[in-house]
């Protein structure tokens, strides 16, 4: 069971080195006592400008002829490539002392008068010596500590997962800063998941106490509004107990030292971490209390993060499976209704043919109204299965080479008579017979009856629809296209509903598109095969003058 806290790396603590010293005193008998004083104290005399080595000085002797020499940036003349402020100085004076404030400016920080006697030297360079040591060691302390909380912080960036964040930083800190225990809860709060994580070092015997949650959301609150840690040096001290927290309840679980940090986000806390030790007091220094903050904050921010990730992807599955579940109802439906709609269609054209006896023209004409509505509910029905297929990703491309004036032929041909009972005239301008492009024949066939039989439908009497194809080379690296043109001399869309032609269920505002059957389905639906085909739709259209409509397919 460890008994203080331990800080696992390659230190170079310096007890049995002669660490150097810049020696920098004219007189040469002068200058032997300094070096022995110096020798004494473990430090090895370097003469001033000496080229150096390794590791700098970490103390100046000089003398006043130094002083002079050098003016006013004494530390600066003895090292000219050190960083910062440069080694202690201490001056060997015969008794005439500079100013004070002369000798602060000039960087002196004690002086020596000679003769040197006995050892007063070599003890205020060997205090010196353990001091610049005592710093060195405090250094790489604090640097293997950065070293060990960065790779806590990495751990908690690598998952998603809060209870692997939370684990990593309770065994984390345990082992950084050498606690015996480490807890992690969290309280209710919608920004991050409920955690009661610990972790203790193996053959430890105490244990962090379960704090009230009143009272750990209090302290977690006053904290937090403060900017502030609480850290206990020694429970068997009361006075070192500042909050009830601290006091009785760790020194009952056997607990000496603590240290609670809040965890947050934003402008509350939702949470503390706290750190605990066993067998000795202990100053929990300003570095370990800074990295500990750090890493709290760290795993606040992922935590968070984490949590609306993980409902993110929840919402996304659950969407997911609502959207499966939308399809294979459509799916059923689809079944259900076109199985009676069939048997009605067949029955209506066996009556209508006379299979089943004579008609007066008046039933027949109602018969055949009942036929085209059905049709229509027939088509209605169609257009909802295929919009719930793209929604989910289902529909399938039969890819094939297609010439393109042969499609187009057949849309013409099943459309002229429906354009021909409105004497609406019915044009293909093919520029080049032999035009051709890889795709869905069924869906292209679709897409173009879609568009001609909207131009068609939407057409005044004795109008004209032209349906044009041509070729378009590639330009800047771009793969050629294919363009057709879809012209008519319609009844034209109103500029304001123009953006929205392709949204789901959508009709045009004016009165006379109102006033002629359609789902509004359509549009969304050849914009949608366009796309898997890797094309793109556009309209333009005037009231009164007509509209066109452009496909741009990839040739091939």
């Amino acid at each position: 069971m460890p008994t203080a806290p331990t800080h696992e790396g390659t230190f170079t603590d310096g007890r049995s080195e002669d660490l150097p010293a810049l020696v920098a005193v004219s007189d040469a008998g002068l200058r032997r006592s300094v070096e022995e004083a110096l020798a004494g104290a473990r430090l090895r005399p370097v003469p001033s400008g000496t080229t150096l080595e390794g590791p700098l000085p970490v103390l100046a002797v000089v003398d006043t002829a130094a002083v002079e020499a050098a003016g006013p940036d004494l530390r600066r003349w003895l090292l000219p490539s050190a960083e910062g402020s440069g080694p202690p100085v201490i001056l060997i004076t015969s008794g005439e002392l500079l100013d004070v404030e002369d000798m602060v400016r000039r960087g002196i920080t004690d002086f020596v008068l000679s003769p040197l006697s006995g050892t007063e030297l070599a003890y205020r360079a060997a205090l010196i010596r353990a001091e610049s040591l005592a710093v060195r060691r405090r250094r790489e302390v604090n640097n293997i500590l950065r070293g060990k909380t960065r790779v806590i912080s990495a751990a908690v960036r690598a998952t998603n997962d809060p209870d692997i964040m939370a684990d990593a930083v309770v065994a984390g800190l345990g082992d950084a800063f050498g606690a015996d225990h480490v807890s992690l809860t969290t309280f209710p709060d919608e920004r991050v998941p409920e955690l009661t994580n610990s972790w203790s070092r193996p053959g430890s015997v105490a244990s962090i106490p379960a704090p009230d949650p009143a009272q750990a959301a209090a302290v977690a609150d006053l904290l937090w509004d403060n900017g502030k840690m609480l850290a206990a040096r020694d429970h068997l001290d009361p006075e070192c107990d500042t909050h009830p927290i601290l006091f009785p309840a760790p020194r009952s679980a056997g607990l000496r030292t603590s240290v609670i940090v809040p965890l947050g986000h934003g402008d509350r806390p939702f949470g503390i971490i706290w750190l605990a030790g066993e067998n000795m007091a202990r100053i929990w220094t300003p570095t370990e209390l800074s990295l500990i903050q750090h890493v709290s904050g760290n795993l606040a921010h992922g935590l968070v993060q984490g949590h609306l990730i993980t409902a993110q992807r929840t919402v996304l599955a659950r969407q997911r499976e609502l959207d499966r579940e939308k399809t294979d109802f459509v799916a059923t439906i689809n079944h259900e209704l076109r199985t009676p709609l069939t048997s009605i269609t067949g029955y209506l054209d066996l009556i209508l043919d006379g299979s089943g006896g004579g008609l007066s023209p008046e039933i027949a004409q109602m018969l055949e109204i009942v036929g085209r509505n059905a049709n229509r509910l027939n088509h209605l029905i169609g257009d909802l299965l295929t919009i719930s297929r793209t929604d989910a990703e289902e529909t399938r491309l039969d890819v094939e080479e297609i010439l393109l004036a042969d499609l187009l032929e057949q849309v013409l041909a099943s459309l002229t008579p429906a354009a021909a009972s409105r004497n609406i005239s019915l044009t293909l301008d093919a520029a080049e017979a032999g035009l051709r492009l890889d795709g869905d024949r069924e869906q292209l066939e679709r897409v173009f009856t879609n568009l001609v039989s909207n131009a068609v439908k939407f057409t005044p009497p004795n109008g004209s629809v032209r349906i044009q194809a041509d070729p378009l080379p590639g330009e800047a690296g771009a793969a050629p296209m294919v363009r057709v043109r879809v012209q008519d001399t319609g009844i034209g869309i109103p500029a304001e509903d123009q953006p929205k032609l392709f949204s789901r269920f959508f009709r045009a505002s004016n009165a006379t598109a109102a006033a002629i059957p359609g789902t509004g389905l359509g549009l969304a639906i050849v914009q949608d095969m366009v796309h898997q085909h890797g094309g793109e739709l556009s309209i333009s259209s005037t009231v009164g003058e007509g509209t066109c409509v452009e496909v741009l397919l990839p040739s091939s």
